[in-house]
């Protein structure tokens, strides 16, 4: 067989030599594959043989192999272009001319009708099983992969789904197949819904042409598309409604699309209803499931589309520390942003602004500054947001108030000049006192005052206090705490300790009223008199010279309650809460500079540590109670 006689076979074949070359292709087999190969190797590296259930085929058994040793033979398989993710289901027979070998080729739409159906089936299973939360759906992958069954079914070189917006008379997406996308990045825009793709919008009904340099309806593409000469448009419905539209261009092997091959991609469509809606559903519910949690987050979540039109979005929280959800520059903001040293952003700095140019910005530290006056410090962070086929969608900025851990942080400092003052005050004392001695000394001798001593064991007792007090909220944050339990009779323990301790009081009188008949409680002695010890400390310190002092033990629940109430200035409201927080102090305490403000967090700790409670009430101007809880003997803390 002569090249010559191959240009005239009307079907795709191929004319190979024993040695791998391509020696003659008839137009309807370089239609088929899309360029003229040379050789075996060539066509090899643009298509994958794979069999009838998908698997790659090995290559003794290749059927271009098989050709170039003239093999006789018939088989069927799917030729998956690597390019484009194209597919097409052929029958290929072969067969020895002369010297030559001769492979046929013939399409089998039927049979990629009955696969894509078959495909279609198991997606739909998939998504039907699927519960919310076990993965997002995307629904452009879902339409991607509708396309390529739609390519294979009609034999389409490029294939594509236009995804209606909502106004139904424009495109809002477009998955597409066959084109590269370096040449769709060089057109620069998607398709818009205009010419015949807009003419099937309007018609809601399949269009079928030849020749689209042909039709009035056509209105030519944009510089550096591709060429494109038939064309096959059929809707997809989901329900009543079109959901979108397939646009199928240049049948291979043939100069335009057949009734056949419209009625295939009809059938095709009306299947595909049903996997859309399955998806779009799975989607919904994805998507209720996200907008929950970017509704419920803590952070302030804002979303800013690429559009300047477009509305921009954000959560409750955002709403929170920014009023009005609006751009950075926008004149009618409630809200500034600012440098921590009050310097105002430029429009360029701005995270929005910064995401939107593809940047990526990772906490950056600001102030929020609130029409109304306050300021916020924030942590902010930005990433551009792009669309699957990587077009940029707009940026999304999370806001993260940071307030409670500047507050933290001031704690911190103030801490650390607390303990600083409180170690060197009794040390300096001790050591004036040391220096003293060593001035009046007679030779290697000295005389020491009993009261001097004294004084030096109450400043190491001070400083011994103040370690134990650190170590005992260290041990309290890593739960170590350990305890010797045994049964305590409350009110005895509140005699004993009183009657040791009351001398330190001062002035004021202490009373101890037992109500009732409150059970043993399951302790640690010296831990309670511990936490009686603080309480009563407190009490004494901040109220007036004087006034009476009450411990009240009385049994409640399944254990004993102590309360120490004094008649103190009270404690502010908003006080309250904190009030066992590590470092916290109370206004009164801050202006007389006592303590670390680890007492009452200690405190807490070490009851709780008796699986006890602890709590406070004050009204200012009339005093505070601060009661204390410990399960009964018969009841062990877990």
């Amino acid at each position: 067989m002569l090249a010559s006689e191959i240009a005239a076979v009307p079907w795709p074949a191929l004319l190979v030599s024993r040695k791998g070359a391509v020696l003659a292709a008839s137009p309807a087999a370089v239609a088929l594959i899309g360029f003229k190969p040379e050789t075996i190797a060539e066509l090899e590296g643009r298509f994958e043989l794979l069999s009838r259930s998908g698997e790659p085929v090995a290559e003794e058994a290749r059927l271009l192999h098989r050709v170039s040793r003239g093999e006789l033979f018939e088989a069927s398989g799917v030729w998956r272009d690597r390019d484009t993710g194209r597919e097409l289901s052929l029958r290929f027979r072969g067969r020895a001319v002369g010297l030559q070998g001769l492979l046929e080729i013939d399409s089998l739409a039927e049979d990629a009708e009955r696969r894509a159906a078959t495909r279609l089936s198991k997606l739909n299973e998939a998504l039907l099983g699927r519960t919310p939360g076990q993965g997002f759906v995307s629904i452009r992958e879902l339409l991607l992969q509708l396309v390529l069954h739609a390519c294979e079914i009609t034999g389409a070189r490029y294939g594509a789904l236009g995804v209606l917006a909502d106004d139904r008379r424009s495109l809002k997406d477009f998955v597409y197949v066959g084109v590269p996308e370096e040449t769709a990045g060089a057109i620069g825009h998607l398709p818009e819904g205009k010419g015949l793709l807009g003419a099937v919008i309007r018609e809601r009904s399949t269009i079928r042409v030849p020749n689209m340099r042909e039709d009035p309806r056509a209105s030519g593409f944009p510089p550096g598309h591709p060429p494109m000469r038939s064309f096959l448009g059929v809707p997809l419905r989901v329900g009543d409604a079109v959901f979108g539209n397939f646009y199928l261009t240049d049948k291979v092997g043939a100069d335009a699309f057949s009734e056949e091959d419209a009625r295939h991609l009809e059938l095709f469509s009306a299947q595909a209803s049903l996997t859309v809606a399955y998806a779009r559903q799975a989607e919904q519910a994805e998507r209720r499931l996200f907008e929950i949690v970017v509704h419920h987050a803590p952070h302030g979540i804002v979303y800013f589309p690429a559009d300047p039109n477009g509305e921009v979005l954000g959560n409750p929280a955002a709403a929170r520390l920014l009023g009005r959800i609006t751009r950075g520059n926008d004149p009618a903001r409630t809200y500034d942003l600012k440098h921590p040293n009050g310097v105002p952003l430029e429009d360029a700095e701005l995270p929005s602004t910064r995401a939107l140019n593809l940047e990526a910005v990772v906490n950056l530290e600001t102030l929020i500054e609130r029409r109304q006056g306050s300021a916020v410090p924030a942590l902010i962070s930005a990433a551009p947001v792009r669309s699957e086929s990587g077009a940029k969608l707009g940026a999304v900025v999370i806001y993260q108030d940071i307030t409670a851990l500047k507050q933290l942080q001031h704690l911190r400092q103030d801490f650390l000049a607390m303990v600083a003052h409180d170690l060197r005050t009794p040390l300096q004392s001790v050591l004036m006192q040391v220096e003293l001695l060593i001035r009046r000394s007679h030779g290697v001798a000295a005389q020491v005052p009993v009261t001097t001593l004294e004084s030096m064991k109450r400043s190491g007792q001070q400083v011994e206090r103040l370690v134990g007090d650190l170590l005992d909220a260290s041990r309290i944050d890593a739960h170590g705490v350990t305890l010797d339990l045994a049964p305590v009779r409350l009110p005895d323990l509140v005699a004993s300790l009183i009657s040791r301790i009351e001398g330190t009081l001062g002035t004021h009188a202490i009373s101890v009223e037992v109500t009732g008949s409150p059970p043993p409680v399951t302790a640690d002695a010296r831990r309670v008199e511990q936490v009686v010890t603080n309480l009563l400390e407190n009490a004494s310190k901040y109220s007036a010279d004087g006034t009476p002092i009450r411990v009240v033990v009385a049994p409640s629940g399944r254990g004993a309650t102590l309360a120490v109430l004094d008649q103190g200035p009270g404690i502010p409201p908003e006080e309250l809460p904190r009030l066992f927080d590590r470092y916290f102090q109370a206004q009164r305490a801050r202006a007389k500079r006592r303590g670390l403000g680890l007492g009452l967090f200690i405190a807490k700790g070490l009851v709780e540590a008796h699986g006890g409670s602890i709590a406070a009430e004050s009204t200012p101007g009339v005093g505070s109670t601060f009661r204390v809880w410990l399960p009964a003997a018969d009841r062990a803390p877990s």
